[in-house]
């Protein structure tokens, strides 16, 4: 009887070790992901002639990085960050009024990358969708808000789809994936604004295979200077990816 309990003890703590090990893996994993985040995020500035990042953090750790281009005297912006106050001072530190945003051009409709969408009253949307609801083919992430759409006008544009506004040329490209509404935008034929499209794909919500056929798509596109992305801020070429991702 005293050799049972004993073993039952032994096997108790044995498992105890495994579930620390275990949880101390998974906290490394999150401590690297935040370092790898924070390392790469832009500060709030101009990173070159006419385009400015800025960055929205969440708890004092940088999050998500969103783009503003000036377009003649007016300006486009990629995605809007996830904090309304962030955003409000980052765009009165850059000496930029939201009432000269005359564009937004929305990635996708995740909550870090649509939270100071309200700011931007005198701007017209555009977006490759119009339903917001975080379609996740079943892996919804909890605690996350429904996106509302604000009170501004809203452009629904084709895959593939050209506009130009105030002197500058934005194209749409569909790259669904990471979630159902993803989209990408190149601007003036050099500028990628992808949104969370280089997120690893294993932690895709919607559609891991598609999220990768669509980054061989990306890079696939000719003459692309600057590739301006969500949480690993601006990079000088997509193929540094292609190692890890694919």
């Amino acid at each position: 009887m005293v050799r049972t309990e004993n073993k039952s003890k032994k096997k108790i703590s044995a498992w105890k070790k495994i579930l620390f090990a275990i949880l101390a893996v998974v906290l490394v994993l999150v401590a690297t992901a935040i370092f790898t985040y924070s390392r790469y995020l832009h500060p709030t500035g101009e990173i070159m002639s006419g385009i400015y990042a800025v960055r929205n953090d969440r708890n004092g750790t940088p999050m998500v990085n969103f783009f503003i281009m000036q377009a003649g005297e007016k300006y486009i912006a990629f995605d809007t960050g996830s904090d309304s106050t962030q955003t409000q001072n980052a765009l009165q530190l850059l000496g930029i009024s939201t009432s000269d945003v005359v564009a937004v051009f929305l990635t996708h409709s995740d909550w870090d990358h649509i939270g100071s969408l309200d700011l931007f009253y005198n701007a017209t949307l555009y977006t490759g969708v119009t339903n917001f609801q975080y379609a996740r083919r079943g892996r919804r992430l909890p605690l996350l808000p429904d996106f509302i759409l604000p009170s501004i006008p809203h452009e629904i544009m084709t895959d593939g789809e050209i506009i130009e506004i105030h002197g500058r040329s934005i194209q749409i490209f569909y790259t669904p994936g990471h979630t159902s509404d993803s989209v990408s935008f190149l601007a003036d034929d050099r500028y990628l604004f992808v949104g969370d499209l280089l997120v690893n794909p294993r932690l895709a919500y919607y559609d891991e295979e598609l999220q990768r056929f669509h980054i061989e798509r990306m890079l696939a596109i000719e003459n692309v200077s600057y590739v301006f992305t969500g949480h690993f801020g601006l990079l000088r070429n997509i193929r540094f990816f292609r190692w890890w991702w694919l």
